[in-house]
């Protein structure tokens, strides 16, 4: 609550300063770029004295924002200049990914970095998962200049209900990273993260809300802890690692790392590599990795596939 509204705050104290930064920022494009760069938001930098983010949008390319950061001076005709450029590049990425994607017949829903990690709609089974991920890999694999890469994979209905966008003329990264496109996509339902190295089969991960990845970690953990309980009297569960992995081919199997330790140990050594149902039921006996951790220093988990 201090923290809300100490910003909060500080973003009424900068109102002026955005206001300000926003004047420079017209007059500069009006100098430099006439009738080409229209502001579309002067979102105050926090703490206000740093000025304020500009946003234009441009007259001769939908797709294009450019961001500038303006303070008390107006920005020099190099800078400008150099943010068109920037912005220009990145619409020209955002059309490489879209086109390469729409090609195999995937349309971009959202995207969840500006210009990275598309969201897509499909109905991912044990049956459709496999052709999914082959038709993403050849869409990404003809275009080696976004890989690597990770493609978000929603729900159709989810895609379906997405709310309406408030400003339809913001160029088209901007309306699809906005926020409330985002939380829409993620906040309600599980949906799946498919992640393109430069080469190989892709990783596909299960990721589900807060409240849903609650219940599972506390499943894994209690059924972990029981099979501790019989095969290593004494040892306890310390942890379950929030990175998970789909089994190749599969929609309902889940591969994750549980830390444990020994009886008298503070701390966790030891994983066991669990494969589990989308609930967290084991499916099979876990693999147990010894001796893990270098001293008190860092924990080096093995692969969870492979």
């Amino acid at each position: 609550m201090i923290v809300s509204a100490v910003m909060l705050l500080g973003r009424a104290a900068g109102l002026p300063a955005a206001r300000r930064a926003k004047r420079l920022a017209e007059d500069a494009a009006a100098t430099s770029h006439p009738a080409r760069l229209t502001v579309i938001s002067a979102r105050p930098c926090f703490p206000a004295s740093g000025g304020a983010e500009i946003l234009f949008r441009v007259a001769d390319d939908p797709d294009a924002f450019v961001r500038l950061r303006v303070d008390r001076v107006p920005p020099a005709p190099a800078e400008l200049r150099d943010a068109v450029d920037a912005g220009l590049a990145a619409a020209g990425r955002w059309r490489e990914l879209s086109g390469a994607l729409r090609r195999g017949g995937h349309e971009v829903h959202g995207l969840g970095r500006l210009v990275a990690d598309p969201w897509i709609a499909a109905a991912l089974s044990n049956d459709t998962v496999e052709d999914v991920l082959s038709s993403l890999h050849a869409c990404l694999s003809g275009q080696p200049r976004l890989l690597p890469a990770s493609v978000m994979i929603a729900d159709p209905a989810v895609v379906r209900a997405l709310p309406r966008d408030r400003d339809p003329s913001l160029p088209t990264p901007l309306r699809l990273n906005a926020h409330r496109r985002l939380a829409a996509l993620s906040g309600r339902r599980p949906y799946y993260r498919a992640s393109f190295g430069v080469r190989g089969t892709p990783e596909v991960s299960l990721v589900q809300p807060f409240a849903l990845w609650q219940r599972y970690e506390d499943a894994v953990a209690a059924n972990a802890a029981a099979w501790l309980a019989e095969a290593m009297p004494g040892a306890g569960v310390s942890g379950v690692m929030s990175r998970t992995r789909l089994v190749p081919g599969r929609v309902d199997r889940v591969r994750v790392h549980v830390v444990f330790h020994e009886e008298g140990a503070v701390q966790g050594n030891h994983a066991l590599t669990l494969t589990t149902d989308v609930a967290g039921s084991l499916v099979g006996p876990p693999t147990v990795h010894r001796d893990l951790r270098d001293g008190p220093g860092r924990l080096h988990l093995p692969p969870l596939l492979g």
